[in-house]
């Protein structure tokens, strides 16, 4: 039932609205779907829900922040490799911050990590992995979190990124200002 609860956490779409207080070292908590024990003890954690199409953000394990997410093109599921169009799913680190000049931000994640690289040679030893050239398609990099050149389609929740995480301009400069270079970022089916 657990795994329910936490699946569902994060999905109403009122919460994007909500104030964040950055000057409050603890929030308060006001029920447990706004809660994530695993990081209570951290300043800043994110969690992508691809289900419910929200980036949360967690302040010492209390949900703060929330934010209408758009992903992938091609779909559920986790990142293989380079060109899938597919959105990793996993626990990740934002590794960098800087602007961009198509996509307003962009805060780049630590992918492939080690399970996504065990991930993608069991799935080449399968043969599941396309034969680009002379070798294989790689497992690929450059995935993150970054603001649109296509606000109306992530206003209408259509997935059109090659496997990053899209929000909103105004949203992925709120979260730009607020999470630190360091943040873990768990991304959720």
């Amino acid at each position: 039932m657990a795994c329910g609860v936490a699946a569902l956490a994060g999905c109403n779409p009122l919460d994007r609205f909500r104030p964040v207080s950055v000057t409050m070292p603890r929030p308060v908590a006001r029920d447990d779907d706004e809660q994530l024990p695993w990081a209570k003890d951290e300043p800043y954690a994110v969690v992508v829900r691809k289900s419910c199409r929200t980036l949360d953000v967690y302040s010492y394990g209390t949900r703060v922040r929330s934010f209408p997410a758009v992903f992938g093109l091609n779909g559920r599921g986790s990142k293989l490799y380079e060109g899938d169009l597919r959105t990793p799913s996993g626990l990740y680190m934002i590794v960098d911050k800087r602007p961009h000049p198509r996509w307003r931000r962009f805060l780049l994640l630590d992918y492939p990590n080690v399970q996504d690289l065990h991930r993608y040679w069991l799935a080449m030893e399968a043969g599941n992995i396309p034969r680009r050239g002379d070798g294989y398609a790689t497992v690929g990099g450059a995935v993150g979190i970054h603001g649109t050149d296509k606000p109306s389609l992530n206003r209408r929740n259509v997935d059109w990124t090659w496997g990053c995480i899209s929000l909103e301009n105004p949203d992925v400069e709120d979260l730009a200002r607020l999470v630190p270079v360091g943040t873990l970022v768990l991304i959720e089916d």
